[in-house]
């Protein structure tokens, strides 16, 4: 299958970045020029500088409406970059990456979102985003709220991934951000690298498209690996990929319509009843009671690797902290804007006009006139003086 990375801002490009160095094809929008030239691995001519001329090349500040309105005015330079690199071959799936408090991510993946399902119907668009930590303030919070209300209208899932999951380790804020970063691209290039690879059981392109295609509700994809040496329960390592600790995002997973399940190992560990175990599991977990599953035994591994991917979950602990903050903040902002207003209304009805204390322009005589008329009378001193020489 073919896949396309698009990171859109400068967390999605980031994220772009790292999968183009795992030989994805990946490209990189920004309003920063900046940011674009701190890339390490997706080539020049694959970024692409967006609203330079309402930016100045500068970036938006966190602003999504200027991120709306640069990817809206560069759309037809961004759809023919896009065509350039996908030529005359089927795209399955387009991944776009981003963070969902920022402002070129938040304002334009969107904008992004609609234009490919618009221009390429056969392909899914599967929006991956960072939401932002609850420390950052109310700004990225209202950002991330309304980019999923948008995000939640034209992409076929959202995969989110709470950056809140920074806080669990004790590496510095720089190498957190990272970690988060490796983490999902680990995870998708996991599940991608194994998609129509022969196996005992195996995982297809239509399989991915059909999971995915989940009603623009959010999605998660779970992680556990282990050494094979330290393997004593396979079941055990299946579960784990999908509960909190293989996750990241805070969700019901039995809320979810479907799953996927992949498993990468020696084929002396995959043994069947502990893989059908887990899969039976959490085959009755989960609201949609829908499986895929794909098991790829390889002598050669001296790892084992399960990743679980859950779409069509609408119960996010994650998501509803957000949106509810989001909601709450623009109802407290909107009753202060609404009494501000009433307040000055209030303190200012009752003024006079000018016209009410001073007499109309048109009975005073200009500053032009009455010194004419003053100067009318007044001797030349010029004359006066060559009198008395």
């Amino acid at each position: 299958m073919r896949a396309l990375i698009i990171g859109v801002g400068q967390c999605g490009t980031k994220i772009a970045d790292l999968f183009s160095l795992v030989d994805f094809d990946a490209v990189a929008i920004n309003t920063s020029k900046g940011d674009l030239d701190y890339l390490k691995h997706i080539p020049p001519e694959r970024r692409i500088l967006i609203g330079e001329s309402i930016t100045g090349g500068k970036g938006v500040n966190a602003n999504p409406l200027l991120g709306m309105r640069a990817m809206k005015d560069d759309l037809p330079l961004v759809m023919r970059k896009i065509g350039s690199i996908i030529g005359y071959e089927d795209v399955d799936i387009f991944f776009l990456t981003f963070g969902f408090g920022g402002g070129t991510g938040a304002g334009g993946t969107p904008v992004l979102a609609e234009a490919l399902k618009e221009e390429y119907p056969d392909s899914l668009v599967v929006a991956i985003g960072a939401l932002p930590l609850k420390e950052e303030g109310i700004r990225p919070t209202i950002n991330a709220a309304i980019t999923l209300e948008k995000l939640s209208k034209v992409a076929d899932s959202i995969i989110a991934i709470d950056n809140n999951k920074l806080k669990e380790g004790g590496e510095d804020i720089s190498k957190a951000y990272e970690k988060i970063n490796y983490t999902i691209v680990e995870r998708i290039a996991s599940l991608l690298a194994l998609i129509d690879v022969p196996g005992e059981q195996t995982l297809d392109a239509s399989d991915l498209k059909f999971v995915l295609k989940a009603f623009g509700s959010f999605a998660t994809v779970g992680y556990a690996k282990a050494e094979a040496a330290k393997v004593r329960n396979l079941s055990r390592l299946i579960i784990k990929s999908f509960e909190s600790e293989g996750l990241y995002l805070e969700a019901n997973i039995e809320s979810a319509l479907y799953g996927l399940v992949a498993i990468h190992g020696p084929p002396e560990l995959l043994k069947a009843k502990e893989i059908f175990e887990a899969l039976e599991y959490l085959t009755g977990k989960i609201r949609g009671k829908q499986i895929f599953r794909g098991f790829y035994p390889d002598p050669r591994e001296r790892e084992v690797e399960v990743v679980t991917l859950l779409t069509g979950i609408y119960d996010s602990k994650s998501i509803e902290d957000i949106i509810k903050t989001a909601k709450e903040y623009a109802k407290s902002f909107i009753r202060a804007k609404e009494e501000a207003e009433h307040k000055k209304r209030e303190l200012l009805t009752g003024l006079p006009d000018f016209e009410d204390i001073y007499p109309s322009p048109e009975g005073i005589p200009d500053l032009k006139s009455v010194l004419e008329e003053i100067n009318k009378d007044v001797p030349d001193i010029s004359r006066i003086r060559r009198k008395g020489e």
